[in-house]
């Protein structure tokens, strides 16, 4: 499936690489495209899925399944595929994974019946997480230390932007020229995304290290990954409770009209952008209490949106906040999960970042149900801030309670180095 071979003839055909730290940025940047496409795949449908619908004859709830079986695709296959093609040189791996996402993406563009898109959808998810998980361990490499966060960061935000960007967009496109030229132009985004991974990306080896299968599977028995896996899912569990309703509560308690929904949206863009590389600045200084600020002040715009929704001025400075910091814990969270695997065991670095990225859409899966079952009870829509509030602060006590243990660890081990350098120092003799 990953032809490594098959990479480089692809890889020479379009120039040597750059392997200079100078071209750091570009190289990051090519990692960035490769994201933004992948986010663009997974939320493209939420955007199409009545037009969908009525063009392959399917109800809506049918069409759906387009969404959550990507994202089951993802959680379930990311660990696996990551551990499978753990010991492959990197860049060859990254650049065949958009070769994959450019065919299946086609293939969706041109699949003649909802079964046969359904399934090269479930496909297509095999390309998401083992590639986010391959780029942000590439990504840290390419970073002086002390930056890897930041670098994590600059890739989520081709993701998060994709995530704010893309259903508008996506809904216009789809309307006026079909929802197959949207997947067609998503899968010419993974074209471009593979040529700048090959013109820019270092030689990269494959990994020293790697976990044997039964190894493998004992990185979720880790507690201290555990629970920082636990981190991401509450914490975007939380997050993608409001988010996947925001546009509806935007028209029907805001009143926006659509055109304008549109406009807030690709605002609120810009603002994700902008956060992605906050958080991987705040990360890169201290993780956990970055992540601990981060996410409160999540809990901050989500109480804003929940007490402006009446108000569109309100509103609007409301979702610019909630845009500067809801995917603003992301690269901490990716780093956290990375440092406690190596903590660990090395080679399990690239399997615990494949799972942080299944503990995200398992995130997304859950949030999607928590709102839709406050939505659908006496709350209503306008309640989903709250409800999503009060999951976010479920996720900030894991994090104090990380922080807690990773500290209590510190002074144990300090603790144990001072007993270690009094037993050497000479006792001195007593007078008698």
């Amino acid at each position: 499936m990953i032809d490594a071979s098959a990479a480089a003839a692809f890889e020479s055909t379009i120039g040597p690489a750059c392997d200079t730290p100078r071209n750091s940025g570009a190289a990051l940047l090519a990692l960035c495209m490769g994201a933004f496409a992948i986010g663009t795949t997974e939320f493209l449908p939420v955007a199409l899925l009545p037009t969908i619908g009525a063009d392959l004859e399917v109800s809506l709830p049918a069409a759906g399944l387009l969404v959550s079986g990507y994202a089951l695709g993802v959680t379930l296959l990311t660990p696996i595929l990551s551990a499978m093609f753990s010991g492959l040189p990197r860049k060859g791996m990254l650049i065949s994974l958009m070769g994959l996402f450019f065919v299946t993406n086609l293939l969706c563009a041109l699949a003649p019946s909802y079964g046969i898109l359904l399934g090269v959808r479930f496909f297509t998810a095999i390309s998401h997480g083992v590639f986010l998980a391959a780029a942000t361990t590439v990504a840290t490499s390419l970073v002086p230390k002390g930056k890897e966060a930041h670098a994590i960061g600059v890739i989520f935000a081709g993701l998060s932007v994709a995530m704010a960007t893309i259903v508008p967009l996506g809904s216009l496109l789809g309307q006026t020229l079909g929802w197959r030229v949207a997947f067609a132009g998503t899968a010419f985004l993974g074209l471009f995304a593979m040529i700048a991974q090959a013109r820019y990306l270092p030689k990269l080896p494959a990994p020293t290290k790697r976990l044997t299968l039964a190894g493998q599977a004992m990185v979720l028995k880790q507690p201290r990954v555990l629970l920082a896996l636990s981190m991401t899912t509450l914490g975007y569990a939380g997050t993608f409770a409001t988010f996947t309703y925001l546009t509806a509560i935007l028209e029907e308690i805001s009143g926006f009209h659509a055109v304008a929904v549109t406009l807030i949206l690709g605002v609120l863009g810009v603002c994700i952008t902008i956060g992605n590389i906050i958080g991987g600045k705040a990360a890169d200084r201290n993780i956990y209490p970055a992540l601990a600020g981060l996410f409160a002040l999540v809990v901050v715009a989500m109480l804003g949106l929940w007490l402006a929704a009446p108000f569109k001025i309100g509103m609007i400075v409301a979702v610019i906040f909630f845009g500067l910091f809801m995917f603003s814990p992301g690269a901490g969270l990716q780093m956290l999960v990375v440092n406690q695997a190596r903590r660990w065991k090395s080679g399990a670095v690239d399997v615990a970042a494949g799972l942080n990225q299944s503990a995200f859409n398992l995130g997304i899966a859950l949030g999607a149900v928590i709102g839709g079952q406050v939505v659908a009870s006496p709350l209503g829509l306008g309640a989903t801030p709250l409800v999503s509030a009060g999951v976010v602060v479920l996720a900030i006590g894991l994090i104090a309670l990380g922080w807690r243990t990773d500290r209590a660890d510190g002074a144990a081990s300090s603790e144990a180095q001072s007993s270690s350098q009094l037993v050497l120092e000479p006792t001195p003799k007593v007078m008698r």
